[in-house]
């Protein structure tokens, strides 16, 4: 091959290098997936609401992975243990507890997907996510739609806010009455992570 036609040559694999790399978003250049654990400062609070009032208890013992694939793949897997959530009143702890029969079924489990998640190139920055997956609760697994505000932070840590509302009687739980009045049957969740990656 002539000079000429290998410096052409050259200057047009460099060409087709560089339009790769700008067509591949900047935060998934560098490797072909991202793992993070669930940190402490994370917690799981749902709300209980009665015609007199509402109970609010927390879980902040958190267990769990989300991992990002290059593919724009979101997986989640989070659970709490039932006997964690603390609403500061010990009696009501225990009745929830033998509502929801935590001894026999002690774990919240949630495992999900989401598509098309990009980390932004210019940090910090929030992205609006929606993950699907099944709901494990009271020994009943349901599909349910978590949608996250998801914040990645200029310095590699991750942030995931997000609410939902599951039906008691959907997952078999017998809904607790006071006064004669049964609280009501839908029972919000909300979802705050803090994630950082792997082995950091």
């Amino acid at each position: 091959m002539r000079p000429s036609s290998l410096s052409s040559s050259r200057s047009s694999s460099r060409l087709c290098a560089l339009a790769l790399l700008l067509l591949v978003p900047a935060a998934l250049a560098q490797g072909p997936a991202r793992t993070y654990a669930v940190k402490d400062g994370s917690s799981l609070s749902y709300t209980l609401i009665h015609k007199l009032h509402e109970v609010k208890g927390t879980a902040k013992r958190l267990d769990g992975r989300a991992r990002l694939l290059p593919d724009g793949t979101l997986q989640v897997a989070v659970r709490a243990r039932v006997e964690d959530f603390d609403s500061g009143n010990s009696n009501r702890d225990a009745h929830m507890k033998e509502a929801t029969e935590a001894a026999r079924f002690p774990l919240v489990d949630f495992k999900g997907v989401s598509s098309g998640v990009r980390a932004p190139a210019r940090l910090p920055a929030t992205v609006p996510v929606t993950v699907k997956g099944r709901l494990t609760f009271h020994g009943v697994t349901r599909a349910v739609e978590v949608p996250l505000q998801v914040t990645f932070t200029k310095d590699g840590q991750v942030k995931a806010d997000g609410r939902f509302e599951i039906s008691l009687e959907a997952f078999e739980v017998e809904r607790p009455s006071l006064l004669m009045v049964k609280v009501q049957d839908a029972l919000v969740l909300a979802l705050a992570l803090q994630l950082a990656p792997e082995g950091a």
